[in-house]
């Protein structure tokens, strides 16, 4: 249902654009524990079968180890994700960068950054929901 709505979303916002689309990576601990990763998988489901999207979900990757943001102030957030994310390729076009949560933007605004210096023209951020600010 959430890949649905995801979707017709891209449908209406994007139209039939050719884009990029790549989730914010999940830590390696919260996939062992969980055993999969959820935005991935999301974004996967929703990229089958449309050929406007090129799902890319090994390009954006955590560089170092970075704490975790629950609790932390939205100055510690951009603190803890200032300059977090690498990228392995080029990246051109559009892309569309999606997240499960949204609190202040540090994550989105870290990965954005990080595609932009790769090449992307335009970045679109994407997030499930979010959460009241954290000061």
């Amino acid at each position: 249902m959430l890949s649905q709505i995801l979707s017709k979303t891209f449908d209406v916002f994007l139209g039939s654009e050719n884009f990029n689309l790549i989730p914010i990576p999940s830590s390696q601990q919260k996939v062992r524990e969980r055993g999969f990763d959820s935005v991935a998988n999301l974004c996967a489901r929703v990229a089958r079968g449309n050929r406007s999207i090129h799902f890319d979900d090994s390009n954006l990757f955590l560089r170092r180890h970075v704490v975790d943001q629950v609790g932390l102030s939205a100055v510690q957030r951009h603190s803890n994700l200032e300059g977090a994310f690498g990228i392995r390729k080029v990246v051109n076009g559009t892309v569309v960068v999606v997240d499960d949560v949204v609190t202040t933007g540090a994550t989105l605004n870290s990965a954005a950054r990080a595609l932009k210096f790769a090449g992307a023209q335009r970045v679109i951020a994407v997030a499930l929901c979010g959460t009241p600010l954290t000061r």
